[in-house]
């Protein structure tokens, strides 16, 4: 008998633990099917495209971009984000989000996503305004009740709906059946917007301690320097986090810096809590010598935590084919000027590619010998690392560009 009770509670935990769930999380990485569950709503409210980009300046990874169709335009998923108050009550709904295109909408835009029972729906809309460009933001959504009538709140925004129901609201977190996002904004249908890192996790303030980061090194081919990038491995807001570049300067994670000195450097990024530091993480990193001529002799000895930019680094200390082009200034922001020297007049090709292939500008103009300069419009880019390839008759050079914000 004793057996026997033990085989019924065992057979009894076994069923409790199968129903313990993982937090959900869309990343949009994975190489096969990066939209995991996401999929357009039911006609005729699912009329949007979708695609992938990267890196997302907050942890480097790929990021969904969704544009906006005629008609209803909502991206769903309907799996992985259910019954949330029932798993994850206390804890919020983290997504990282770029406007790219607003369709000429022109005023502040608050991002927002909508959670819903599968008959009434909620709307947390972000505190934070964005425009155009202005850079990628993190946001956080707390799975919680209502209290006293009073649908919940936090620093990076609230939940809405209408008319107010605090009964219905609570179903809905309870009972949640659908994720929405949206790119609609305006009548037309230019909209484009970037989500990422859509993931359940503990609020601000129980934050996980996790400084493990990247490190990606770029030695410029034009002059004697190394710019270095931080790419965090944690969903945290960036905003905790601090960089010891090893070399007496600190700065913020997605800020590049700039090495001009070679040397053996240790650099460390550490979390904070309030004005205390949490953890800490630190990788050795060696900047090599200058070359004569600005090239660096040993490409086999560059490397990159990222696969995708690994190979260009590698192809940027190559040796370059004159005539010599410069990109100034790179850390760039707004613009950059291609710096030509042609031997006689020509039509130079400028294009900016980003680390997935996709060609974002295509420039091509006509310049006359000597050193000349390019100016090209960098305002809608996001931050992160490009490709800058300059082809003028049969010359062709690829160099990398940092884009800052």
């Amino acid at each position: 008998m004793v057996r026997m009770y033990f085989l019924i509670f065992c057979f009894l935990l076994g069923n409790i633990m199968l129903l313990a769930q993982n937090p959900p999380c869309s990343d949009f990485n994975d190489p096969v099917n990066p939209y995991g569950n996401w999929a357009p709503a039911a006609a005729p409210n699912g009329n949007v495209s979708v695609g992938v980009g990267s890196p997302n300046p907050l942890d480097g990874s790929q990021f969904l971009i969704i544009k906006d169709k005629s008609g209803g335009s909502w991206y769903q998923n309907w799996k992985d984000y259910q019954k949330l108050g029932n798993y994850f009550l206390g804890q919020c709904i983290y997504f990282d989000f770029y406007l790219d295109n607003d369709s000429g909408y022109g005023l502040p835009y608050h991002p927002y996503i909508t959670l819903s029972d599968g008959t009434n729906s909620a709307t947390f809309v972000a505190s934070v305004t964005v425009t155009p460009g202005s850079g990628w933001v993190r946001i956080k959504a707390p799975i919680q009740l209502s209290s006293g009538g009073v649908l919940p709140s936090n620093s990076d925004g609230a939940w809405t709906m209408s008319p107010v129901n605090a009964a219905i609201f609570d179903n809905i977190i309870m009972n949640s059946q659908v994720l929405s996002i949206t790119p609609d904004i305006t009548s037309t249908q230019q909209e484009v917007m970037y989500f990422d890192n859509i993931c359940v996790k503990p609020c601000e303030g129980c934050n996980e301690c996790n400084s493990n980061f990247k490190i990606q090194t770029t030695t410029s081919t034009s002059g004697n320097y190394t710019t270095a990038q931080i790419f965090l491995e944690s969903t945290n807001s960036p905003s905790l986090y601090k960089v010891d570049w090893g070399d007496g300067t600190t700065g913020d994670v997605l800020t590049s810096h700039i090495y001009n000195t070679p040397g053996s450097y240790t650099v460390c990024v550490i979390q904070f809590e309030g004005d205390q530091p949490k953890c800490k993480t630190c990788i050795s990193i060696c900047i090599p010598k200058p070359a004569e001529g600005g090239n660096a002799k040993n490409p086999g000895n560059l490397k990159s935590p990222l696969k995708d930019v690994a190979e260009t680094a590698r192809a940027e200390s190559g040796t370059a084919s004159q005539p010599e082009y410069n990109l100034v200034p790179n850390p760039a922001k707004n613009y950059v000027d291609v710096q030509t020297n042609l031997s006689k007049r020509g039509t130079v090709t400028v294009k900016i590619i980003d680390t997935s292939g996709k060609i974002l500008i295509n420039n091509s103009e006509t310049v006359e010998s000597g050193r000349q300069s390019i100016k090209i419009n960098t305002e809608k880019l996001i931050q992160g690392t490009y490709i800058v390839e300059i082809q003028s008759e049969n010359v062709k050079s690829s160099q990398k560009l940092l884009i800052t914000r």
